[in-house]
């Protein structure tokens, strides 16, 4: 969703409307903290804050409440009360305008409502364009609901989106609500993610729990240093995993416990070790892509190709570039690279893995940098979806996480446009959206 209508409406330039973006996902805050909220440098927050609060978009105040505004600096910032800016709106196409307010305000609407997120396979026009061994093994996983056990974790990745949130374990009484929410949707499929979901002390409960619920699918997604230590796999196979996900990010010993910021290379070695023993679960690898291991990338390619060998069930790998939030916004100048500096790297590596007939795919990239390779950008299999929980029971909502993401004014000429999502708006704030072109220009 791209809010063209309301853009133009509210006259804003894109600092601004990507400032504007950022306030939709918290309450107050305090002048030095939006930077790291918005995903924003500091400059660019200071130059566009003061159009939106001199519009009255943004309130400003000492405490949150109100208050005068001439010095941005040692104040909060929220949202002013939508009925006071955005109904008096007008301009362009009514019917867009008025569809785009609706949606901003049910984004604001449903902000603090508890819910769920839910990875549904992408409604692709051209299936034929697809590679039949990635859709396979998405349309095996998809749609799942994509339940954090909590937020602790036995590692602390310099790139985790996670941050320095106050880490937690939730209840299992929680979990198990949502795991009902999702299946009273006929949900039939469920990702165990975390933080660091084996070191849950309720795991296997949990695990019991799906299972029993109805739950076809269970998938863990693991940075694999609990499974390394043995039968821990066996235990969490038994009780009902289908399938695994494991973090690896390069084969570089050095590289790797630079970026998990620990000494647990051969740790998680043991754990791919492990997963030997259970050549038909369905595998898959994530491999955040930075700054310091895209040098590495096409011995990753290798890597997998070897680990192939010992698999019999599905294995699917991905390239997932880095998104500079939290931890990766923080060491962003050290962490993100631009995306033409990784394309070629990535498509080296993408040549290496299909030419061994292993279905290496790559995330968070736009197609149109990898021209040839569009069959294997996850992102035209897979959709992210928040099923929120309110009187309703399952609204579904895509806008509050596509406003997340950015696009350039081109890409509305693009074939793909409907199925690529873009680049993150962090990484707008950080790079522009100037390396993206549309495919086959329509006429």
């Amino acid at each position: 969703m791209e809010f063209t209508a309301i853009r133009a409406a509210l006259d804003l330039n894109p600092m601004e409307w990507s400032l504007l973006q950022g306030f939709f996902g918290f309450g107050h805050e305090p002048y030095e903290r939006l930077s790291h909220l918005c995903q924003m440098e500091p400059e660019q927050v200071e130059k566009a804050l003061p159009g939106l609060v001199s519009r009255g978009i943004v309130r400003a105040g000492d405490d949150g409440s109100g208050g005068d505004s001439s010095d941005i600096s040692g104040k909060w910032y929220g949202l002013a009360p939508l009925d006071e800016w955005l109904t008096a709106a007008e301009g362009g196409d009514p019917d867009l305008l008025n569809m785009e307010k609706a949606m901003l305000v049910r984004v604001r609407r449903d902000r603090d409502l508890k819910g769920v997120t839910i990875c549904a396979s992408r409604d692709v026009r051209d299936r034929a364009g697809l590679d039949p061994d990635v859709l396979a093994y998405t349309s095996e996983l998809m749609p799942y609901v994509d339940l954090r056990l909590g937020s602790k974790c036995n590692l602390n990745c310099v790139y985790c989106l996670l941050g320095h949130e106050n880490r937690y374990y939730r209840r299992l009484e929680e979990i198990v609500d949502d795991l009902s929410l999702a299946r009273r949707q006929n949900i039939e499929r469920v990702s165990l993610t975390g933080g660091e979901p084996t070191i849950h002390p309720d795991i296997l409960r949990v695990v019991t729990a799906a299972r029993a619920m109805g739950f076809r699918k269970i998938i863990l997604v693991t940075n694999g240093l609990t499974l390394s230590y043995p039968g821990v796999l066996k235990r969490i196979v038994d009780a009902g995993v289908t399938a695994v996900g494991v973090s690896f990010d390069t084969p570089d010993r050095e590289t790797a416990e630079e970026l998990w910021k620990a000494p647990v290379f051969d740790r998680v070695l043991k754990a791919f070790e492990a997963l030997a023993d259970f050549p038909d679960l369905t595998l898959g690898t994530i491999s955040v892509l930075t700054t310091k291991n895209i040098g590495q990338v096409e011995d990753l390619a290798r890597f997998f190709l070897e680990l192939a060998k010992t698999r019999s069930g599905p294995f699917v790998p991905n390239l997932d570039f880095i998104m500079p939030e939290e931890n990766a916004w923080l060491y962003r100048k050290e962490l993100v690279p631009r995306l033409l500096d990784v394309v070629e790297p990535v498509r080296r590596a993408l040549k290496i893995a299909h030419d061994g007939s292993l279905p290496l795919t790559f995330r968070g990239i736009p197609p149109c940098l990898l021209p040839g390779m569009e069959r294997y950008s996850f992102d035209r299999y897979m959709q992210i979806l928040r099923l929120v929980r309110d009187a309703r029971e399952g609204p579904v909502d895509n806008v509050s996480i596509e406003m997340l993401r950015s696009k350039a004014p081109a890409c509305r000429a693009c074939r793909l446009r409907k199925e690529c999502t873009g680049v993150s708006r962090s990484y707008a704030n950080l790079y522009g959206t100037d390396e993206l072109h549309p495919i086959e220009v329509k006429p």
